[in-house]
Order: C-alpha cells, then sequence, then structure tokens
C-alpha cells in the first residue's frame, strides 16, 4: 500500500512562518487537527506545528501578546521528515518510528506539499478495513511498533512521586 493511498489531501490546510498563532489555533480547532504543515512562498514543506508546540511557546513567551506572535517565532527547530506519495506505508511508519512523530507532510519530489500522512490515518483504516499493517512479531515496520515508539519519546523523563514538592511555582494567576 502507498502513502497517498491514505494521506489526507483535500482539502488540506497548511499555514506559512507569518501566519499568527491565533490563527493557527483556529484552523486547529475548526478542523479537528493536532499538526499544520508550514509551507513557504513556493508552498515547500519547512516545517510542521503541533498544537503542543503552540501551547509550550505560549507558555514560554507568556510575556508577549499572545494575539501578536506568529509561527516563525515559534518555529520548531527541528528538522523536518517528510516522505513521498508513493512511498510505501511502511517507509512512512518506519520515519514516523525512527524520528517518534505521529505525523509526516508529505510532498512531491520537488518538496511541495501535497498531503498529510499520520499514524491515525493509518489506525483508522485499519480498524475500518480489518487490515493488519504489518505483524507484530515481523522484524518489519508495523502499526504497532510506531505506536509503542511515539509513547516512548517522552519515556527518558523523570515521573514526579505524588510526595514530591514541586519544583516550580505558580502564581495565583495560573492557579
Amino acid at each position: 500500500m502507498k502513502v497517498k493511498d491514505l494521506m489526507n489531501a483535500v482539502p488540506l490546510n497548511y499555514i506559512t512562518p507569518e501566519t499568527k498563532l491565533v490563527n493557527a489555533t483556529k484552523i486547529m480547532k475548526e478542523t479537528n487537527v493536532g499538526a499544520l504543515p508550514i509551507v513557504d512562498e513556493n508552498n515547500k514543506v519547512i516545517g510542521i506545528v503541533t498544537d503542543r508546540d503552540i501551547c509550550l511557546a505560549l507558555a514560554e513567551k507568556a510575556n508577549k501578546n499572545a494575539g501578536e506572535l506568529n509561527i516563525k517565532e515559534i518555529l520548531p527547530q527541528a528538522k523536518i521528515h517528510t516522505v513521498k506519495a508513493d512511498d510505501n506505508i511502511t517507509d512512512a511508519l518506519h520515519d514516523m518510528r525512527k524520528y517518534k512523530v505521529g505525523r509526516l507532510p508529505v510532498t512531491d519530489k520537488s518538496g511541495k506539499l501535497k498531503g498529510m500522512i499520520s499514524v491515525n490515518n493509518l489506525l483508522s483504516h485499519a480498524i475500518t478495513t480489518k487490515e493488519n499493517i504489518g505483524d507484530v512479531s515481523s522484524k518489519d515496520e508495523t502499526l504497532a511498533k510506531t505506536i509503542k515508539a511515539l509513547f516512548e519519546r517522552n519515556s527518558t523523563s523523570k515521573v514526579k512521586l505524588a510526595n514530591e514538592k514541586p519544583k516550580i511555582q505558580l502564581s495565583d494567576e495560573y492557579i
């Protein structure tokens, strides 16, 4: 199966570095997505921003007017990973697992945005068609291995025990 068989393509929402955060969040809410690809003036993918990226940026830039912040001010510095529409689903699963991302922009050979593929697309397809996307015991890429990797991406952080005192004290304004 190819990426183009399961990717979201039409209508495809995207933003630019100049898009205001408030507008990006409105698009996410209205279209029920958790990430938007970021494109340049030539429609080439230069990044992806998630709802989590926006939340963390707002917390970090709490002293700025949130309505004035734009995407280029919070543009994730991580290398953008993409797949091609004609790539096999196993290639997308491999990249999602390797880079521990749940979504990948789909591009053409010149890097122009053509769609998005997500673990949710793959999971929904597997459930509705009852199709097995890779045997869990297989050495190849599988949906189960990819989902497991996504849940492990933050497993290196320390878990705070219930009896520990918080290291950050919030002011009454945030409580």
